[in-house]
């Protein structure tokens, strides 16, 4: 690590290197230094990167170095290996020194063009800046997400790694639709080593952006049927907590019905093997059941054929069905069987009951299903031969595949075999419709996903800094008392201003609050022990299962709270004025929905909106991308936070703001623990 002293040495020699690289960017090269017509391109490079330490955090060196780079950026181009290091160098540095909008944008344009480079070395480095910089630059970036996503295909497994890491950095909520279409597209031809991430992150972009259930419901159906081998288990229960709590019953019996559909084509995967059986035993009745609407419902969705013995027996050896030959040049064809287009609908059966005992029973004999897969599908066999006890021929069918399994090797299933015998014996008529009706909504304290799920790159990062960010007041730093030594604290306050945009929201809760606060004061202890103690984390960690449910009572005041839904004005400073709406669902009551609204109050358009906040240490924060960064006179964005409360103690917010209105960038920290005691 560099000594302050030395930097600041190296930052007196800035105007020195300045005119060397200048001088060396603009004469005709002499022959002996010459590479492919550049001139000393070793010695260009290293005044770059020696300027690149000197400026990073450092506005007055930044503005020196803006023209050469920009220079740099012009004059050479990148037809060969040493024009592109040339211009790598040049674009590297200009992202991590706090330079002009202009001048980082033409950064990125530079290395969005190294991603058509044939060489592989250049799209790599490329996408691995790239994923970098799009945490403060993701406008720009944007406009190259079409080849971002091209490179997902690339031949090279570095390339398609980085590619798929860029392309869930760039999903936001404007292009989260078409990325995750593209995404999927992806996924079944996919490395293996990289399906595992693939699916949990498609998993998190959908829930973090869906729009409306029947949207979340029918990707995250997609993503079952493509790779459910690789979901884990709380985004399983995610999926099927989301189609008993909240789907409403035309929902239910859609999902049931495609579930259906899907596992007659393909039971290789387990987890939409497993959520597809359950959903049948669940909604076996919205399953066949015709609506009002049914002859407009078979129309599009065709009554299912039902299997025979021996096409089961296949089925339960191979893991699916026997397809017929698709012609030539369907969306199907040259695929895996069964699949379906991203462009297609998801297909609807709407069977007979037999033909839904005849599915499970397929299920619960095949071997290339999990045990647990075999247990769900017989609970769902008792399901309904309850939701049908008035046909006596599909319990009859029931009852005969329930005795086969009565003497399993597998304990777990040999059991319930034989307890859902018992069960639907003449004896226990009185017991079995109370035993087989549908389950409650699972109880569920909500898990938020992590901070970075869609960009690892920014766990990652240690120091890049990309914005301009004016040094911190030495009074703003914990422990730096108002009789201290003042040279130490500017000096602590030199250092700190130059961490990084992610230290920027990490540390954010070790600053000391600013004088004017909304929240009540610390009790009586040292300055250091109660600021540590209050607000020492920002943690994103998941909120604890174990956390109970509030009962009906509860969840009813919860609805009915005057003090919820309505808008708290928080922040109104220079044309931009904050609002904060808290609400809670009845699912989740140890969880605060806090909706910001950001209203243009002014006459100026603004532009790269940054929001930042922490909580104390008792409390978890999630926060949602943004619906955008710039705001035109009048118009508004929003942004979602999830506060994790479970101790239901006061919430006290620390934000920071930064945004640029009529080219002057403003900043501002501030506390808010105004809500009244009832929202908690």
């Amino acid at each position: 690590m560099h000594s302050q002293e030395a930097l600041e040495a190296g930052r007196a020699l800035v105007p020195t290197l300045v005119r060397q690289l200048r001088t060396l960017a603009t004469t005709e090269a002499a022959p002996e230094h010459s590479v492919r017509g550049i001139n000393d391109p070793f010695m260009q490079i290293a005044l770059m990167r020696v300027m690149r330490t000197v400026a990073r955090g450092s506005q007055a060196a930044a503005d020196e170095l803006n023209d050469v780079l920009a220079l740099v950026a012009t004059l050479d181009d990148a037809a060969s290996n040493v024009g592109t290091a040339m211009l790598y160098e040049c674009a590297v540095t200009a992202l991590a020194i706090p330079s002009d909008a202009p001048l980082r944008v033409l950064a990125i344009n530079l290395l969005g063009k190294f991603l058509a480079n044939p060489d592989n070395n250049a799209r790599y480095v490329a996408l691995a800046t790239l994923s970098t910089a799009v945490i403060t630059e993701a406008p720009s970036v944007q406009r190259h997400r079409d080849t971002v996503l091209q490179c997902m295909s690339d031949d090279d497994i570095s390339i398609r790694r980085r590619a798929l890491d860029l392309s869930f950095a760039l999903i936001n909520a404007q292009n989260a639709k078409h990325i995750i279409t593209e995404i999927l597209r992806v996924l079944p031809r996919a490395d293996l080593e990289f399906r595992s991430s693939m699916v949990y992150r498609l998993s998190a972009a959908i829930t973090l952006f869906a729009d409306s259930h029947e949207w979340h419901v029918e990707r995250m159906l997609r993503v079952l049927s493509l790779g459910g081998n690789y979901l884990n288990a709380r985004d399983l229960f995610k999926f099927i907590r989301l189609v008993a709590a909240d789907a409403d019953e035309a929902l239910q019996r859609r999902a049931t019905r495609i579930s259906f559909a899907l596992l007659e084509r393909d039971i290789s995967q387990d987890k939409m093997v497993v959520a597809g059986a359950w959903l049948i035993g669940e909604y076996a009745d919205l399953l066949v059941a015709r609506s009002q609407r049914a002859s407009d419902a078979e129309a599009v969705a065709p009554k299912s054929p039902g299997l025979d013995e021996d096409d089961l027996d296949i089925l339960g050896a191979l893991g699916r069905p026997i397809q017929e030959s698709k012609p030539e040049g369907s969306p199907e064809a040259g695929g895996a069987p069964g699949a379906i287009g991203l462009d297609e609908e998801l297909p609807e059966a709407i069977p007979e009951p037999a033909a839904v005992v005849r599915l499970l029973s397929a299920i619960a004999r095949s071997s290339s299903v999990s045990a647990s897969a075999r247990q769900i599908a017989l609970t769902a066999l008792a399901k309904v031969a309850g939701r049908f006890a008035d046909q006596p021929a599909v319990v009859t069918s029931i009852r005969t595949t329930l005795g086969q399994f009565s003497h399993s090797m597998d304990q777990e299933v040999q059991s319930r075999a034989v307890e859902f015998d018992k069960l639907l014996s003449r004896e226990l008529d009185g017991v079995r419709a109370a035993v087989v009706e549908r389950m409650p909504v699972p109880e569920y304290a909500e898990i938020p996903y992590e901070e970075y799920v869609l960009n690892p790159t920014a766990m990652r990062m240690k120091a890049l800094t990309i914005i301009k960010r004016p040094a911190m007041d030495p009074a703003d730093l914990i422990g730096a008392s108002a009789g201290g030594d003042a040279k130490a604290a500017a000096a602590a306050a030199a250092e700190a201003s130059k961490q990084s945009v992610v230290s920027d929201l990490l540390n954010l809760m070790d600053e000391a609050p600013p004088a004017a606060t909304s929240s009540p004061p610390p009790q009586q202890q040292s300055k250091m022990d109660s600021i540590a103690d209050l607000l020492s984390s920002t943690s994103l960690s998941p909120i604890p299962t174990s956390q109970a449910v509030t009962s009906p009572r509860t969840m009813h005041a919860i609805t009915s709270n005057d003090d919820l839904d309505r808008e708290y004005e928080v922040f109104n400073s220079n044309g931009l004025k904050i609002l904060l709406t808290p609400s809670k669902r009845p699912s989740a009551p140890q969880v605060l929905d806090i909706q910001a609204k950001f209203v243009n109050a002014g006459e100026s358009a603004i532009s790269e909106l940054a929001f930042l906040v922490a909580v104390p240490k008792s409390q978890k924060i999630q926060i949602h991308p943004p619906s955008g960064q710039h705001i035109s006179a009048g118009a508004s964005v929003e942004q979602l936070l999830r506060v994790s409360n479970p101790g239901k103690s006061a919430v006290r917010l620390r934000m920071k703001v930064a945004f640029v209105t009529d080219g002057e960038k403003h900043e501002s920290m501030f506390d808010y623990g105004g809500f009244p005691a009832s929202v908690f």
